[in-house]
């Protein structure tokens, strides 16, 4: 007696050959239906990771030197998206820097009310000095 029962492809159907264990035909079916039964936190993180290679993107793209000042409607046309950063560091100064992975930029006004922003590539100053959120640290 054969216990041989064939099996098939999880996504698409089709019959399988080759390894015993396989469960899909091809990679293109192995990855939609991954992709389909990604929770949702999961395509949360997928989303918020890709608008932060977006930001890193724009911001290298403007600073090619590591220093740089754009207005901040260049930013605003190339779709930068100011609420995702992956840090925050305060100088020694009181002024903000929103970081995004190896570059950060800080919102100025200039005498006319103009906005700008001052892009800088990441220094590594930038972990010596962290506001204590909860208090004195």
């Amino acid at each position: 007696m054969d216990n041989y029962q064939q099996k098939h492809c999880q996504q698409c159907g089709k019959e399988l050959t080759g390894r015993t264990d396989k469960r899909f035909c091809d990679s293109y079916c192995r990855n939609t239906f991954n992709n389909q039964n990604k929770s949702e936190g999961e395509k949360v993180i997928a989303e918020t990771h890709i608008i932060l290679r977006r930001n890193r993107k724009i911001l290298r793209q403007l600073s090619p030197m590591g220093k740089a000042t754009v207005r901040k409607e260049v930013l605003d046309t190339l779709g930068y998206d100011y609420r995702f950063f992956t840090g925050i560091y305060r100088s020694r100064q009181g002024k903000y820097y929103y970081v995004c992975y190896d570059f950060a930029f800080s919102p100025i006004n200039d005498d006319r009310g103009v906005k700008k922003v001052i892009i800088v590539q990441r220094q590594s100053y930038f972990d010596q000095y962290i506001p204590a959120l909860w208090g004195k640290s």
